[in-house]
């Protein structure tokens, strides 16, 4: 059998087996479900809110909770979670962007939690040895946490077990003392509340939150699509319940002046009170631990997919499968987040980053389910007002609690998004942002297809015929000029497979400088048939080509009269591009489009012949400053020279071309007043629907400078 090893180390690598259901889900989540507010928080909800309060805070963390429950359980089983849970889930649907702006915080925030459980531990600590340092109290408890989930979390969660059954027993004797309770019944259903309820509700949220502990494992687990919705989905129910009785419980056993005054009041009314002291400091120990183990893993995953700084390091695991340096670095955190000093003081912060992953999850899945794409089958469907509901209610939860951490939360989602963002970041699985993209291209498509192409939505679209791969080269400029940022491009090789590789790396070099490119190869001999084959295939799509680019010097007359019949039959445009004498477009800075005497009507309509598609080309060459416009045009007689100049003006005024566009007016025999006219690096000018390949040549070299001779497509309007 083939064993491989640790390349660095030459170690054999421990493979450790994967978590079930019960050990990576369930336990670690109900766990910290169950954790220090249970016994520290809940009874001065109870006694500062009236029982009826601390259920209405207690349904409500539970509600936003579980339907996040839900919407994690239908993302589950609809693909195979990634390791990095709620990060996994958000970059899988909106891409690592996305992910990292939420897992960022989500780390951070877990890290806090850690810090929230350990302060925990040190109030329970207190109330049996009140002499006792805190401080040094929640050192010692973090330096054992962290040494454990250093060791193996594994080993961590193994603990779980034993711990499982004291917290339980610990639980029971609490309710057992109910009967032996001298309290008087229960009467803060109608009590007043001393503290209202916005401002109890980020002290207690926290306590609801450990539902993203079992998520968090899912690269551990052997089946996250069958384990994370059984193990969290259980864990939230049987919390739920356990909330709900308790708080009845405070209410029976004391006074809300009792409650309020005695944040360790269960272990006084107890049946057995050290046990449930005991039941405390192990479930505040075991939730510290869990979120410090959820911390490591989130991060671990965002370095793996290099979306944090020294993500090749953080992403490494050691020879055990553990992420030592990520475990590093959220020690760190954790560590800083002590500095706080209070577990109050990090509740408000852990609740608006916790209620923002929320929030992410129900908008991922709110997208897959408006999508309504076949690839969306979850095991678990959702009726679409659950992620609804979801959505309102981690919103008013987030803005109404705590709007200043809350808006402080969604800057630093929105500032981690931007900087990852600029970094360009490849996700290499298909996302749904695709997904989105095809639908409102579908949806436009149509539109446009009940619509026409209206002339204001013209751009160039290039389809563009060579048969030597030099053909597409020294028009790349120009070609690049004509579409970058809109239309696209088209290049058709035509005579055989030896283009295709060519063209491709044309086809690359042209997106890389803004042009939307791609490039195929027809395997035929005829230029000319080959290039009305490939109009024909396109004709149908909305994005279909209309303007062909076709090089008048290496093509003879025949094949250029034939696609330009072809085009005017497609009502394409159609372009005869002869190169400067120097090659290509030359400087390509001077452009001058010459246009025909109009006499003795000089009026605009909304189509010109050999006008309006001149004049559109000339204006994506020269704009965002790479060159200079001049509108030319030769009259026969001098008397209508003023008529002239007055169109040219109402072209630069009507088109909204630049003020500084030039305008001449040049009188006598058209070639002479080409050659006489001041330099330009392109000509444009109108060609007539009868080819006479050696009048264009003619004229090029009249003009000393290259020359596109341009067939309108009666599609475009310098006027819209």
């Amino acid at each position: 059998m083939h064993v491989k090893r640790d390349i660095v180390s030459g170690m054999i690598p421990v493979q450790p087996a994967r978590f079930g259901t019960f050990r990576g889900v369930l336990r670690p989540t109900l766990l910290t479900l169950m954790g220090a507010l249970l016994v520290l928080r809940e009874g001065w909800l109870v006694g500062s809110c009236g029982l009826a309060g601390a259920l209405a805070i207690i349904v409500a963390a539970y509600l936003i909770t579980g339907t996040t429950a839900l919407a994690v359980s239908t993302v589950a089983t609809n693909v195979r979670v990634r390791p990095g849970g709620a990060f996994a889930i958000i970059s899988q649907a909106l891409g690592l962007e996305a992910g990292g702006a939420i897992g960022i915080p989500l780390w951070i925030a877990q890290c806090g939690s850690a810090a929230l459980y350990l302060f925990a531990f040190s109030e329970a600590w207190a109330h049996m040895f009140p002499g006792h340092s805190v401080a040094m109290v929640v050192l010692f408890a973090f330096v054992a946490v962290s040494a454990l989930v250093w060791r193996s979390a594994r080993l961590a969660f193994r603990a779980q077990a034993p711990l499982l059954v004291i917290v339980g027993l610990a639980l029971l004797s609490a309710w057992m003392g109910w009967f032996w309770t001298d309290s008087p019944p229960i009467v803060a259903l109608t009590s007043v509340p001393t503290v209202d309820l916005a401002s109890a509700f980020p002290i207690f949220f926290p306590a609801a939150t450990g539902i993203m502990v079992g998520v968090g494992m899912s690269g551990d687990l052997a089946d996250p699509r069958r384990s994370i919705p059984r193990g969290v989905l259980g864990a939230w129910g049987i919390s739920l319940a356990i909330y709900v009785i308790t708080a009845f419980w405070y209410d029976a056993v004391a006074t809300p002046a009792e409650l309020v005054a005695e944040p360790t009041i269960m272990v006084r009314k107890a049946w057995i009170g050290p046990l449930v002291l005991i039941g405390l400091l192990c479930t505040t120990l075991m939730a510290a631990l869990s979120s410090l183990v959820a911390s490591t893993r989130l991060l671990q995953a965002m370095g793996a997919q290099r979306v944090v700084p020294g993500g090749e390091l953080l992403g490494k695991k050691g020879v055990e499968g553990e992420p030592r340096s990520a475990c590093l670095v959220s020690f760190g955190v954790t560590g800083m987040c002590l500095l706080s000093g209070s577990l109050d003081a990090l509740a408000p912060l852990v609740t608006s980053v916790f209620l923002l992953t929320y929030l992410s999850i129900h908008i991922v899945v709110l997208i897959e389910q408006r999508l309504d794409m076949v690839s969306f089958r979850p095991s678990m469907p959702l009726p679409k007002s659950v992620p609804a509901i979801g959505v309102v209610s981690c919103s008013l939860a987030l803005f109404l609690c705590s709007p200043i951490a809350g808006f402080a939360g969604a800057g630093l989602v929105g500032g981690v998004y931007v900087w990852l963002n600029r970094r360009q970041m490849h996700t290499p699985w298909a996302t749904v942002r695709s997904g989105i993209n095809v639908r409102v291209a579908g949806w436009a498509a149509r539109r446009a297809a009940g619509a026409g192409r209206p002339e204001r939505a013209w751009t160039p679209d290039l389809m563009v015929p060579v048969s030597l791969s030099d053909q597409a080269e020294h028009m790349a400029e120009l070609v690049s000029r004509l579409t970058h940022r809109v239309g696209s491009v088209r290049l058709v090789g035509i005579g055989g497979r030896d283009l295709d590789a060519p063209l491709q790396q044309l086809a690359g070099q042209l997106r890389a400088a803004g042009s939307h490119t791609t490039a195929t190869v027809l395997d035929l001999d005829d230029f000319a048939q080959g290039a009305t084959v490939a109009v024909d295939a396109t004709q149908g799509f909305v994005s279909a080509p209309n303007l062909v680019l076709v090089d008048g010097a290496l093509h003879s007359e025949r094949d250029l009269q034939v696609i330009l019949d072809h085009c005017h039959r497609r009502t394409m445009g159609l372009a005869v591009f002869l190169p400067h004498p120097e090659g290509g477009i030359g400087r390509g800075r001077e452009m001058v489009v010459w246009l025909t005497e109009r006499s003795p009507n000089w009026e605009l309509e909304l189509h010109n012949m050999n006008l309006d598609l001149p004049v559109l080309l000339a204006y994506l060459l020269t704009r965002d400053g790479r060159g200079h416009m001049r509108l030319s045009t030769v009259v026969r007689d001098l008397s209508v020279e003023v008529d002239a100049h007055r169109f040219l003006d109402r072209i630069v005024d009507m088109g909204r071309l630049e003020p500084d566009t030039g305008r001449q007016v040049l009188s006598g025999d058209f070639l002479t007043a080409l050659r006489g006219s001041a330099y330009a690096d392109v000509h444009l000018l109108g060609i007539a629907t009868t080819v006479d390949l050696q009048r264009l040549v003619d004229m090029r070299d009249a003009a000393g400078g290259a020359c596109l001779f341009l067939l309108d497509s009666g599609q475009e309007s310098v006027l819209a």
